[in-house]
């Protein structure tokens, strides 16, 4: 959930910067294009792991317990960190078509919050109607949810593991390369 909030700044970040003028004195500078927008990704990526960092430290000193130990808290912050991409890849995309702060939050929200509630993060999808089970199963929230929760549980299999990062990997380079393209016809 972290990532999924984590990542409404990102677009609305990028809103801000175009309507406030600093991205075109960005462009004026000698810095690559893309550098511009990976520098935008990695400042909202660090704002993530930070926020990620205090609240698993808070969980483990309100007792939270990692079975699969330091590697699989390792893990843990990579699936954090390449979900955030993705979703703050998809976060940036919105911003630069509508060049809206508003219409950011409004899209991050409707996509974010029916996600989470037919994802695996809040319940077990057993409990769910069979048409949540459907969405589940193919929602990248539940993939994300369930390497994690299967890391801190114990019983994580690799084929959860590849799945799971299969598809988040590549909604990472399909809204980061839309991102891209998006980014190149603003600055152009």
């Amino acid at each position: 959930m972290n990532a999924v909030i984590g990542s409404f700044q990102s677009g609305m970040s990028i809103v801000n910067d175009l309507n406030l003028g600093f991205l075109q004195k960005m462009l004026l500078s000698q810095v690559s294009r893309p550098a511009i927008l990976l520098g935008r990704l990695a400042t909202d990526l660090l704002m993530v792991i930070v926020q990620s960092i205090i609240i698993i430290g808070i969980a483990l000193i309100l007792g939270l317990r990692i079975s699969s130990g330091v590697p699989g808290l390792l893990l843990i912050f990579l699936t954090i960190i390449i979900f955030d991409l993705a979703w703050s890849g998809l976060m940036l995309w919105v911003g630069l078509i509508t060049k809206k702060a508003e219409t950011v939050s409004a899209v991050g929200n409707i996509l974010a919050f029916p996600l989470l509630f037919v994802s695996s993060a809040l319940f077990p999808t057993a409990i769910m109607p069979r048409w949540a089970q459907l969405i589940s199963d193919y929602n990248p929230l539940s993939y994300a949810s369930n390497v994690t929760r299967d890391l801190v549980q114990g019983g994580l299999t690799w084929h959860t593991f590849s799945v799971a990062y299969a598809v988040i990997i590549i909604m990472a380079i399909v809204t980061f390369s839309a991102t891209l393209y998006q980014f190149r016809k603003v600055v152009s």
